[in-house]
């Protein structure tokens, strides 16, 4: 199993900040029946390959969050069901089972501080990726 430590887009690479400018924000939605009919949301993919090039996050929801992947791609990953701390992670880690792919059941386990886990001791909870869409950016929100 890989373990990936991402931060939050405002403080990840100067392409994430701008691709993070890009999304509308006028009616966040809380989780992903939010996203149903939004023309930025893309066909499932099922899988996000060479997970190295995962540079950040936004956009965070009770059950989805806006993975920035290179220069140009962006994916919206859904959890199964809520996801307890999801919507205001300031970084989080991705456990996956591939070695270069992130998948359907992996997980994705947010952290409210930016360093990762805290030091009460707790264990972090996981939450199982159950979809994963394209996401572009650059199409207008409804």
């Amino acid at each position: 199993m890989k373990t990936i430590l991402l931060a939050a887009a405002a403080m990840a690479l100067p392409a994430v900040l701008a691709a993070c400018q890009n999304l509308d924000l006028r009616d966040e939605p809380e989780d992903f029946m939010g996203y149903q009919g939004d023309p930025r949301l893309g066909e499932p993919v099922g899988r996000i390959c060479f997970t190295r090039e995962i540079s950040g996050f936004g956009e965070t929801t009770q059950d989805t969050v806006i993975v920035e992947a290179g220069a140009n791609d962006s994916y919206l990953v859904k959890t199964f069901g809520r996801c307890a701390d999801l919507e205001h992670a300031d970084s989080m880690a991705l456990d996956q089972f591939g070695a270069s792919c992130l998948t359907e059941g992996d997980s994705i386990i947010p952290y409210d501080t930016a360093f990762g886990p805290d030091a009460v001791g707790l264990p972090p909870r996981g939450c199982m990726i159950d979809e994963i869409y394209r996401w572009r950016p650059d199409r207008d929100a409804e």
